[in-house]
This record gives structure tokens, C-alpha cells and sequence, in this order.
């Protein structure tokens, strides 16, 4: 497995590939080596090996260690993995997200393994708000050649909205979504009157939505405080978007938060809100229904193919903060509809999303390239 990213810095890649190693262990007895980058954060660098499953799933941080947006970091991330692919005799190699691509298609190209690479999210079906930066345009031209171009054995996507767009430039293509560990979830923490995000404060996010929404209400729940949890671009912005109008006082951001923290956030919070403009399979909505909590969301691509509206949450436009505060109110105000969305929600993790699944869906395509290959 290769993944650009890991623990200091959270985010859906890490658990998925985690999670997803972790299950192929246990139930088909693979060995697994995931190859990431060494990271640093607040000065501290992160490059200890780590192991799961009794050392069957080895995770090797490889230097140079630096922040996650670091450009030599990220540029050398592109062939740090292939000496070690070189070395071991891999059987798959299986990158995920996007600088990933070149390591996994080098290593295809130089070794006899099969290689799978999974696309979490990609910005070429809409682009619309996924980056704000200077190079966007760069980035762009860079993730069609990655993502479209590269040739694999296989290619999966988490979500059903790209298999159009990667039909056109592959022939093995499957959707496997993300999964979630119910047990993780299941823990004793009494319901609070919080409305809770809880992801990377990126522009895509849109959490100033949010804000927006929640100050558009706030009279009307006094009780209720904005509950946001992690750290992100935007993180100033957003603090000083809450001072501006006066809503400081009840809206709390808990910053980065250890992950075994994040099971109570969810079971004590009385909604969670996803306002994004765009979003992969985003395994922040599985944790809210393991958490049994309800879910309010916008009604876009990798969203809206996985939400019943009214059934198992309800379904907004995006960028649009006086909806989203409508729909808030609404789910405040009838509690035994709320609370029905988030039982049917938990009903189908429980019967759909299981890490398990995920990785029996996965373990099958292995076997279908390495006996073709």
C-alpha cells in the first residue's frame, strides 16, 4: 500500500488504508507493508515504524520528515516508496489518492506486481471550490496524467459519480466504498445539546456555511453551541468569521483531537453537519451513522449517492447557508424524525459498510489481476 499521508495528520486516506490493511490481514492472512510519507508537526518529527495484526501490517514513514504541504516532502514522496518496491517481492501494489499514482506506476512498470490504485475524490468531474491555490490549474493537468493516464491492472473508486469519467481511460474499474468499525463507536456518552463538524478546515468543507447557518439560529436554540473539530487552511479564518458576528461564545474549535476522542464527539452531539461542495466517499458521514447521530448534508457528487434524504439524513444545496440553517432548524425542532434518520443510517453501516466487506470486495479483485498477470 502506498498513501501520501498518515498520523500526525488525520484525514479519510489514512483510516481507509489502515482500516482496509488491518481487515486483509486478519481475514486473508496477507502481509501488508504501507509506505508513507514522514511527517512533521509542531516540531516533532513522526518517524517510528508502526505494526498491527502481530507485525503483519508494518507502516514505514519514510524521510525526509516534514510538514504535510512541505514541496520537498511532497516531491520526494514520489520515489522514496520505489526503491523498497524494488527490494520486497510485492505480489500488489495498491496506491491511494493522488501523488501516490507515480510510485504505484513505477512500480508496475519495473517489477512483476500488479497494481491497483484507489481514487478517493478526484477534482476533474466539477473542480467547482475544491482549490483556491495559484497552481490549481498545475495540479489539475498533474491529476489527469496520475489518475486517467497511468495504466493499472485495476482501478477502484469510492464513490460511483467518477466510474464515467475513469471508464473512458480504464477497462478494469470497480466501486468499493469506505467502510467503518461499528465497535469503535460504541461507546457511553451521554447527548449534548452540540451541532458538530468534524474534518480538515479546507475550502471544499465549506464550514463557513456553517457558521453562517448556525449564526442565523442562534437566538433561536440558546442552548445550542457549534461544536468544530480539526485544524486546516482555514482554521483562522473561520475563528475570526465566529468573533465577527458575535457568536465566539458558542462556537468551539477543539482543534486536532486524539482518535480516541472522536467516537464521543459523535455520540454526544445532537446533529452533524457536512456542508461541503464536493466530497469522495466521506468517511466522516459512516462515522456519524455508526455514532448513531443525524446527519444533515449537502446534496452533492460523492454525498448524494450514499444519503436517503429524510430517510437516513437530510440533503441540502450547497453553499447555501440559509438552507443549510432551515434544515437545522427543522431537525432541532422534530426530534423523533431526527432520531429516525440516524437508526435507519446505523441500520445500513451495519448491513453495507462493514470494513470486512470492503476488504472482501478488494481481496477479490486481487485475485483476479494476480492470476491474470
Amino acid at each position: 500500500m502506498i498513501q501520501d499521508d498518515w498520523w500526525p495528520r488525520t484525514g479519510g486516506g489514512p483510516v481507509h488504508v489502515k482500516e482496509l490493511s488491518i481487515a486483509l490481514a486478519k481475514q486473508f492472512d496477507h502481509t501488508i507493508d504501507i509506505y508513507t510519507r514522514a511527517l512533521e508537526k509542531d516540531g516533532q518529527a513522526h518517524t517510528s515504524t508502526d505494526t498491527f495484526v502481530d507485525g503483519a501490517v508494518r507502516v514505514h514513514r519514510l524521510k525526509p520528515s516534514t510538514e504535510y504541504w512541505n514541496p520537498l516532502g511532497r516531491v520526494s514522496s514520489l520515489g522514496t516508496p520505489v526503491p523498497h518496491l524494488l527490494t520486497e517481492d510485492f505480489d500488489v501494489v495498491h496506491g491511494h489518492t493522488f501523488l501516490p499514482a507515480v510510485p504505484t506506476r513505477t512500480g508496475g512498470a519495473l517489477t512483476d506486481a500488479s497494481t491497483v490504485f484507489t481514487v478517493h475524490g478526484t477534482a476533474l468531474t466539477s473542480g467547482v471550490g475544491r482549490d483556491e491555490s495559484m497552481l490549481a490549474h498545475v495540479k489539475r493537468r498533474l491529476e489527469r496524467l496520475f489518475v486517467l493516464n497511468f495504466d493499472y491492472d485495476h482501478v477502484i473508486s469510492v464513490n460511483t459519480e467518477h466510474l464515467d469519467l475513469l471508464g473512458e481511460h480504464h477497462t478494469n474499474l470497480s466501486c468499493v466504498p469506505n467502510g467503518v468499525n461499528l465497535e469503535r463507536f460504541d461507546v457511553d456518552v451521554d447527548r449534548r445539546d452540540e451541532i458538530l463538524f468534524l474534518g480538515r478546515l479546507a475550502p471544499k468543507k465549506r464550514v463557513s456555511d456553517l457558521i453562517d447557518a448556525f449564526n442565523r439560529i442562534a437566538d433561536d436554540v440558546p442552548e445550542t453551541d457549534l461544536v468544530i473539530v480539526g485544524t486546516g487552511p482555514k482554521s483562522d479564518e473561520l475563528k475570526a468569521q465566529a468573533n465577527r458576528l458575535g457568536i465566539d461564545d458558542r462556537v468551539r474549535f477543539e482543534g486536532r483531537v486524539s482518535d480516541e476522542a472522536i467516537p464521543r464527539y459523535y455520540r454526544r452531539a445532537r446533529l452533524f453537519v457536512l456542508p461541503s461542495v464536493w466530497e469522495g466517499h466521506p468517511l466522516t458521514l459512516l462515522e456519524a451513522w455508526a455514532g448513531e447521530v443525524p446527519v444533515i448534508t449537502s446534496d452533492v457528487e460523492g454525498i448524494a449517492e450514499f444519503v436517503d434524504h429524510e430517510e437516513t439524513g437530510y440533503l441540502v444545496p450547497p453553499k447555501s447557508p440559509s438552507e443549510l440553517a432551515d434544515a437545522i432548524q427543522y431537525a432541532l425542532s422534530n426530534g423523533d424524525e431526527r432520531e429516525e434518520w440516524a437508526a435507519n443510517a446505523y441500520e445500513l453501516v451495519e448491513d453495507e459498510y462493514s470494513w470486512e466487506g470492503v476488504a472482501e470486495q478488494t481481496n477479490r479483485i486481487y485475485e483476479r489481476i494476480t492470476s491474470t498477470n
